[in-house]
């Protein structure tokens, strides 16, 4: 039996490798922590300790190397199921492709988020509250290939009371030039940022207070009817990294 069908098959064998990953336990203790019985605690730790595991100090069992990093992984694993199952739906209609590999294996940072959905008479609810949290915020990183009008004069006026920077694509950038020259040279003279990326294809907009998310559906549409909002901590760090991510390969202007 590999190491797979060790803990796939047995939730009591997951729950024995976590109680070793806190500290060594003798049988008697693991028998009382978990309610199995002596004879079918040994038989577990006789599997895990074949697998390399666990091992035997004197009366204690140990975890070992090996075995903590498959309890990690395995406990990374819950997290990313409990995330996305925390709201399917939202993650089953959109376009996640442009999420880079890294970032969709950090995605249970994302933590205790909730989706804002909108009814059809409010479409971009979200953005509303999106917007009332970042025009009150001191540090606001955007990563987004989605243009409102709105948007010019609006980071205009944030970045003249915040750090802001914005990746968003050539082609965004080349609308602002020619139809919103004003208030880009506005912002730029405010000290706000801008870079292109056309391998942006979604938005995330990241404060010190928040994590907003918008993507575009699996139809090529961008979902004006729901967004994700997280106020963890975890959530924050993930969409500064991400923006740090798309901002090594983007390009400054002007």
């Amino acid at each position: 039996m590999g190491i797979f069908d060790a803990l796939a098959a047995s939730t009591q064998r997951r729950e024995i490798l976590k109680l070793l990953s806190e500290k060594p336990r003798t049988l008697k203790e693991i028998r009382e922590i978990t309610g199995i019985s002596t004879s079918l605690v040994s038989r577990h730790i006789k599997k895990l300790n074949k697998t390399g595991l666990v091992n035997k100090k004197d009366s204690h069992y140990t975890i070992t190397d090996k075995g903590e990093i498959i309890h990690l992984a395995m406990e990374k694993f819950n997290r990313i199921v409990n995330t996305i199952e925390r709201d399917t739906e939202f993650w089953e209609i959109h376009d996640l492709s442009k999420i880079p590999l890294e970032f969709k294996l950090r995605i249970d940072e994302i933590g205790d988020y909730v989706v804002l959905r909108s009814e059809k008479d409010q479409v971009l609810r979200h953005y509303k509250v999106f917007s009332s949290i970042y025009q009150e915020s001191k540090i606001v990183k955007v990563i987004s290939a989605i243009f409102f009008p709105s948007h010019p004069q609006m980071f205009v006026e944030i970045a003249s009371k915040a750090d802001v920077e914005v990746i968003t694509t050539e082609k965004t950038l080349r609308t602002l030039e020619n139809e919103y020259e004003k208030e880009l040279k506005a912002y730029l003279d405010n000290g706000g940022r801008i870079y292109y990326n056309d391998d942006v294809r979604f938005t995330v907009i990241t404060t010190e207070r928040a994590l907003c998310v918008g993507l575009f559906l699996k139809d090529g549409k961008y979902d004006t009817e729901s967004g994700l909002l997280s106020y963890d901590k975890s959530a924050i760090k993930w969409g500064f990294d991400l923006f740090e991510y798309f901002k090594r390969g983007a390009v400054s202007y002007p």
